[in-house]
């Protein structure tokens, strides 16, 4: 059984059995609605050095106008705890942050008004895709924009400017193939949610001497997991069942 993997550059990475190399497809352009988008790169410069692991597993988080780390719960040590402190993961590399591969879930900041700070955003959407540098706490800030149709895959900068179109377009309704990065086996029928929270056998790998979240070369993206029915983050239903790592089919749409 292949294990997941949130740093697989989504369905179609070739380190995946149903690659581009090995015959992937989508599952169908039938009823699809698509929008323009492109990555937000205000948000990269907002991002925090390091995740920690209490971060990572939702327990704790950093508050600037105190310059430490809180813990969540009340009644405890204001200060999180040494092992919580600890970074477990790297903030990455622009070029690797933006980059935008097909099948990946993509994500935008929730805002009180519709007004973006991008000229672009007149015409295409901004938004995030990967999950670098985030825990579970993050995602209240954050709403479902679509899948990624089209890649968009960035180089390093060489201090001249951008040589690559920055822009793609995303699956905002219709059906989708996605790659199982959660740690349970997906159903057919099974309610889908985006999360950036970390797998639980990847937290569980770094140990009480702590260490580093897993990764394959690349930065975590935005992963999936089953949801319940309270969950806030669903973004449709599956298709098809599929194990830990495996692709599945999916029906997605923007409320």
């Amino acid at each position: 059984m292949m294990m997941p993997q949130a740093n697989y550059q989504g369905p179609t990475d070739s380190g995946l059995r149903s690659s581009n190399i090995s015959g992937y497809s989508q599952v169908s352009r039938i009823g699809e609605q698509i929008v323009n988008a492109f990555v937000d790169a205000q948000e990269y410069g907002v991002l925090n050095d390091s995740l920690t692991l209490g971060e990572a597993k939702g327990e704790t988080y950093y508050d600037p106008s105190k310059s430490k780390y809180m813990k969540v719960a009340p009644g405890g040590a204001a200060e999180a705890e040494a092992l919580q402190k600890a970074s477990v993961e790297a903030k990455p590399y622009f070029h690797e942050w933006a980059t935008a591969y097909v099948g990946m879930i993509s994500v935008s900041r929730r805002m009180r008004s519709n007004f973006k700070n991008h000229m672009a955003a007149e015409s295409a959407s901004p938004v995030v895709v990967c999950a670098g540098v985030k825990g579970p706490l993050d995602e209240a800030d954050y709403m479902f924009q679509g899948v990624v149709r089209s890649n968009s895959v960035r180089t390093m900068d060489d201090g001249v400017g951008p040589t690559v179109d920055e822009y793609f377009t995303l699956t905002t309704s219709g059906m989708v193939t996605l790659h199982n990065t959660s740690d349970k086996v997906i159903h057919n029928g099974d309610s889908i949610a985006w999360t950036f929270e970390p797998s639980a056998k990847a937290i569980a790998s770094i140990g009480p001497a702590g260490g580093r979240l897993p990764s394959k070369g690349a930065p975590r993206r935005i992963g999936i997991r089953v949801a319940d029915f309270h969950d806030e983050n669903v973004i449709g239903r599956a298709l098809s069942a599929a194990k830990p790592g495996g692709i599945f089919d999916a029906t997605i749409s923007i409320v």
